[in-house]
């Protein structure tokens, strides 16, 4: 896609789909925003735009002087409980010295011109509330809070105080890493609690979890031997401005034959532990604001309200 706009009296801008070679000017352009590298994060983000094009948004505003802007999103739904197909909206960055010119205002464009071709009403992003730039841009672009919970939990061993004993009982003796064999009993499992076949939002969270986090988290609980309980995680060292390592839970299901024993919580105490040893700091998800038994779960676990705040723009 290519549209020139002029954006001032002297700059004109070009929208493109953002390319392999654009790499290193997106990192230098983000760098001089954020204080710091986040090449890898960035390199595998255009990865997994190149391996599905149509699961990826990814955009260049350049103008004759080079690469003045980019922006990351993505397709996504099912995740964090989410009904619908939504476009995640996972950064942006315009250049420093041509700020307030509407150039973000301009990639925004594009993509809601893609999401009304594609039938996609809700543009979807978190930003730490601290950030009180994003902030103004976010609220003059029409974005408004989200009536969803952003939680998180410090990654540190979770203690058996966060489990009754008679749960203790009924752990299941095997928690392992998720393979792609698993996908099928995930889907009855996740078909057993919702009522619905997510089978093709299931297929691109496998792709997502095994594929594209930097490192492999997501786990599966069994019973002798069979799959009861799963929780899918990612970790990215850059989505929605992070600049420290943290890894986001975006699903997570017990098999309703087997509630309230201890398989939930068991999963995702032995993912804790694991993204511990890998020296991530946090873990975070986001929460529908009246889904309390989920909420009061995650409390119990030691989650908590996270600095970052989630907005949606209706398109």
């Amino acid at each position: 896609m290519n549209i020139s706009t002029p954006t001032s009296p002297t700059l004109e801008a070009t929208l493109r789909p953002l390319r392999p070679e654009d790499l290193s000017a997106v990192v230098e352009l983000d760098r001089l925003s954020s204080g710091t590298s986040r090449r890898g994060y960035f390199e595998k983000r255009l990865q997994a735009a190149l391996r599905k094009p149509r699961e990826h948004l990814q955009y260049a505003l350049t103008a004759p002087q080079g690469l003045i802007g980019f922006l990351l999103a993505r397709r996504a739904g099912g995740e964090y409980g989410r009904p619908d197909e939504v476009v995640v909206l996972e950064t942006i960055g315009v250049d420093l010295a041509l700020r307030r010119h509407g150039l973000g205002q301009r990639m925004l464009a594009g993509l809601e011109q893609w999401m009304g071709a594609h039938a996609i009403s809700n543009l979807v992003t978190q930003v730490d509330w601290r950030n009180h730039s994003m902030l103004k841009f976010l609220a003059g672009a029409g974005f408004r809070l989200a009536p969803r919970s952003i939680l998180e939990r410090s990654v540190e061993r979770i203690s058996h105080g966060f489990v009754d004993d008679e749960d203790l009982e009924t752990m299941p003796p095997v928690v392992r890493s998720l393979k792609a064999s698993d996908f099928d009993a995930v889907v009855r499992i996740d078909q057993r609690i919702t009522g619905k076949d997510r089978s093709k939002y299931l297929t691109r969270k496998f792709d997502e979890v095994l594929n594209e986090s930097a490192i492999e988290v997501s786990l599966i609980g069994e019973a002798d031997g069979f799959p009861v309980a799963f929780a899918m995680a990612r970790v990215d060292f850059g989505d929605f401005g992070h600049v420290e390592p943290s890894a986001s839970l975006d699903t997570i299901g017990v098999d309703p034959r087997f509630a309230r024993q201890g398989y939930g919580r068991s999963v995702l105490s032995q993912m804790i532990q694991n993204l511990a040893a890998l020296h991530v700091e946090r873990l975070e998800t986001e929460v529908a604001s009246e889904s309390f038994a989920l909420l009061r779960f995650l409390f119990d676990l030691g989650f908590g309200p996270s600095a970052r705040l989630s907005f949606v723009r209706a398109v």
